[in-house]
């Protein structure tokens, strides 16, 4: 089973976007033949509307802001409403609905954290480790994660974190089960895996619907109601009070 992972929000608790008061962490499980078949249709829809899908990254803050200075020039055709509509249409119809695979939430409520905790956990290990539990209920006899990479710094205290739980374990599972059934790769944006892509615009469709932000959502973003019915268990909502 593969599982693509990423992430939405920032996971500082000193300094809270009131606009974005969330960290949420999302995972895609998928086996590996179906992921070939959708690695192709991701492709044949970079084609269509981007014309270059071997040097293209979709990146959902991208698409939105289609004309910031960090959003790759071909992203414009996005200021287009009807563009716009058809393009998270067929992102439906093309790569959400035909293809057999799992979703898996966690959401951290920074301000609700902060002041219930005295000493929180950051909230990128604490949703790594609520995911990775999941990812092995739901998953396969051995499955590869992808992350993608975030600088040299979290890149080593993920990885030393990913170690740890092999070792001491995590709330269902001994580190013996984490070690044997998982592995953990981070991968640069740069290598253009659409499987991270994917999750992306997923994972950002159900924030900003969580976010309170559906109804602007028609015809700008993909339906929460229909990846909801890809959801392989509850979200967790963190904390749930």
């Amino acid at each position: 089973m593969l599982a693509f992972i990423d992430e939405t929000g920032d996971h500082n608790l000193m300094r809270i976007d009131t606009e974005y008061p969330l960290f949420g962490l999302g995972a895609l499980l998928i086996e590996e033949n179906e992921y070939q078949k959708m690695d192709l249709a991701v492709q044949a829809l970079k084609t269509k509307y981007f014309n270059t899908p071997d040097n293209f990254i979709l990146h959902s803050s991208e698409l939105k802001r289609p004309i910031h200075k960090r959003s790759d020039v071909r992203n414009k055709i996005m200021i287009d409403a009807t563009v716009r509509s058809n393009f998270y249409s067929d992102f439906e119809q093309n790569i959400i609905l035909p293809f057999n695979f799992k979703l898996i939430f966690c959401f951290i409520r920074k301000k609700q954290m902060v002041s219930i905790y005295k000493y929180p956990a950051d909230p990128y290990y604490f949703s790594f480790e609520n995911v990775l539990n999941r990812i092995l209920k739901y998953g396969g006899i051995k499955n590869s994660i992808f992350a993608e990479k975030r600088g040299e710094v979290l890149n080593t205290e993920l990885i030393a974190e990913y170690e740890r739980l092999t070792k001491v374990g995590i709330h269902s599972y001994p580190g013996r089960k984490v070690k044997a059934c998982t592995e953990l790769t981070l991968v640069s944006k740069k290598e253009n895996i659409n499987g991270l892509q994917v999750i992306d615009l997923v994972l950002a469709s159900i924030t900003r619907a969580a976010l309170g932000k559906k109804s602007k959502m028609v015809g700008n973003d993909c339906n929460p109601d229909l990846l909801r019915q890809k959801l392989a268990c509850r979200v967790t909502i963190f904390p749930n009070k």
